[in-house]
């Protein structure tokens, strides 16, 4: 019986082989490279996939086909293609198989996988605008949360500090404020769980992404709840149960005369299009939207002020003229404000630079196509998965020079350091239609953040320590866990 089950399942399996190899292809059908039975490319990807997938591009072109799993993945690796790509509404769709569990609504809606995503899109947009999003009302938020963090750093002056412990809490209030009103201190029961909550989610579902690759397994494992798919839909569910609450106590304070926040503003969209069965504004839709503010919007802004307080304590001398710039605009008592980037050039090439750099997003959010479509001259079908490796584009010599694998804040400056250049092929955010909605509040943290820290402390490494700057694919690309030091100015 043993030996029978042997000979079926590599009969199975030859038969697969030959199907994929001998298949009819298009006329104009993308090239790629040629995987394994059933798993495809998926064991040759490496810890760092983004660079794997820029070498395979010097071999096939910059738009090629690779089989991941049980899937076949169209990977585009540079700016022209991409450019091209996310600018046609063929490419605006999300695959439906996605460790992050949509509710009844969104999946039947499409609010986020099909087009629908554009009303959500443009809604969120106008409100976040409305409520003073990146501009003065939303600074004085950020300015209560980072003084709360100086005063935390005060207490572990001199000790190597993981700045990620103190900086979670820090970003996920931001998000809270912009949410639901208000913040949480630092201590607060409430808070510690919600950053418990969002950082399981974050790392199960990451434990758990290879099963969108098959699709049969996927549907059996989540149907069956077995290993981390169990863990995975109960800490969503408690993510889900803390808005949930949250949005219980909106619903009964709404006042229209009286918007306090993001919430407030969806609610009384819901209210307006209440006889449109057609409408992607439903309540189940508002908790997935604030639970995707919060996975993506408090995860990348850690991780970027991570990596330039790592960047700063590595390049001294990065840091001396970040500080130069912050005594002539700032001096020593006046906290920032975003207008200050204006007149501190550098500070802002340091930043632009680090997230080249660093690209913390590499392989950007998966697409999928919803209808036929061509690109650089080749067939693409519906329900195609698309993958843009953003980290290609920030390395492509032919766009940035050869020196690309340098930190070089220069590159974003004129010649006379007096004026900040970002050219077009800058993507950190991704680029075109579905460009992260989030880019105008992060830009605003991420400089407020490190232009109030480096204000009041000088950071260094430890005493025999040098700073160990390869990046970790995780949420993001995020630096190691290490210790750094914090000397109060004089």
């Amino acid at each position: 019986m043993e030996l029978t089950t042997i000979i079926l399942v590599s009969a199975f399996l030859v038969l697969v082989s030959l199907w994929f190899t001998l298949r009819k292809k298009h006329p104009n059908s993308l090239p790629g490279p040629a995987g394994l039975p059933i798993v495809g490319y998926l064991p040759f990807l490496t810890s760092k996939p983004y660079k794997k997938f820029a070498k395979l591009a010097k071999r096939y072109g910059p738009v090629y086909k690779v089989r991941l799993g049980g899937i076949d993945v169209v990977i585009l690796t540079d700016y022209n293609s991409i450019k091209e790509a996310f600018a046609s509404d063929a490419f605006m769709g999300r695959p439906t198989d996605s460790p992050f569990e949509f509710s009844e609504g969104s999946i039947r809606t499409g609010a986020f996988t099909d087009m629908a995503w554009r009303d959500q899109r443009r809604f969120a947009l106008r409100m976040l605008r409305d409520l003073g999003f990146g501009k003065t009302k939303m600074e004085e938020h950020l300015k209560d949360e980072i003084l709360e963090l100086l005063e935390r750093m005060d207490q572990l002056e001199g000790s190597p500090t993981k700045m990620s412990d103190i900086l979670a809490p820090s970003m996920s209030n931001n998000i809270a404020s912009l949410l639901f009103g208000r913040r949480l201190k630092y201590n607060d029961p409430r808070r510690i769980k919600l950053d418990k909550m969002i950082s399981d989610v974050g790392k199960i579902a990451g434990s758990t992404i290879w099963q969108m690759f098959f699709p049969l397994i996927n549907s059996i494992l989540k149907k069956l709840q077995i290993g981390n798919n169990g863990k995975l839909t109960r800490a969503n569910r408690e993510v889900k149960k803390y808005i949930e609450d949250e949005l219980v106590e909106h619903e009964k304070s709404l006042d229209v005369n009286n918007i306090r926040d993001f919430m407030d503003c969806y609610l009384l969209e819901i209210q307006k299009k209440a006889n449109d069965p057609t409408t992607a504004f439903q309540r189940d839709v508002l908790i997935d939207l604030c639970g995707a503010f919060f996975g993506g919007g408090s995860e990348t802004v850690r991780i970027s002020v991570d990596w330039l307080l790592l960047i700063c304590a590595h390049f001294p001398e990065v840091q001396r003229k970040i500080f130069s710039e912050i005594q002539e605009v700032l001096g020593h008592d006046r906290f920032p404000s975003r207008a200050d980037h204006v007149n501190m050039p550098y500070t802002e090439a340091v930043i632009l630079e680090m997230n080249r750099w660093k690209t913390i997003i590499p392989l950007n959010l998966m697409r999928y196509t919803l209808q036929d479509t061509e690109l650089n001259g080749y067939f693409i079908p519906k329900h195609t998965n698309v993958l843009s490796v953003v980290w290609a584009v920030h390395n492509d010599q032919k766009l940035w020079g050869t020196d690309v694998e340098e930190f070089k804040p220069e590159r974003f400056l004129s010649e006379d350091g007096k004026k900040v250049l970002k050219p077009d092929f800058y993507i950190p955010f991704s680029i075109g239609k579905r460009q992260c909605p989030g880019k105008a509040l992060a830009e605003v943290e991420v400089f407020l953040y490190i232009a109030a820290i480096l204000q009041r402390f000088e950071v260094s490494m430890p005493p025999g320590k040098k700073a160990d700057l390869e990046g970790e694919l995780g949420a993001g690309l995020q630096p190691k866990r290490q210790g750094i030091l914090f000397k109060r100015r004089s």
